[in-house]
């Protein structure tokens, strides 16, 4: 978390790097609780689809139902610390791709070793 918010690439990050973190783990949290209506402290896969849709995604049932399996095979429920993780990687693989489509078309070209260093560089 902290590297997505380190802009000046120091390794820390400062007050204001700091504000900024501050301010997405909480818009995350809003919204996650939005959802989980009965805090049971679990949103199911339809709860996470529609979460995610406020947030701006637009992610297909099957692609919502992968995440969730990701996170939680067994029970199909995902806490809030993980629906943060989710986020966390959404955002960064999100503007990697953004980086890469520059015709905003919503598709790329690239070689296999540019997708696992986009991946690796993006998930760390």
């Amino acid at each position: 978390m902290i590297s997505m918010f380190d802009t000046d690439h120091s390794g820390t990050i400062n007050m204001q790097e700091f504000g900024q973190l501050f301010l997405f783990v909480n818009q995350w949290t809003e919204v996650y609780r939005r959802y989980d209506r009965d805090n049971s402290g679990h949103i199911d896969e339809n709860e996470m689809s529609a979460a995610l849709q406020q947030m701006g995604y637009r992610l297909s049932p099957q692609f919502v139902s992968f995440l969730v399996s990701k996170f939680s095979p067994r029970s199909r429920k995902v806490t809030l610390d993980n629906f943060i993780v989710s986020n966390i990687q959404l955002r960064n693989l999100t503007e990697a791709f953004k980086s890469r489509d520059r015709e905003m078309k919503g598709v790329i070209t690239i070689s296999y070793e540019e997708f696992i260093s986009l991946a690796f560089t993006s998930l760390m």
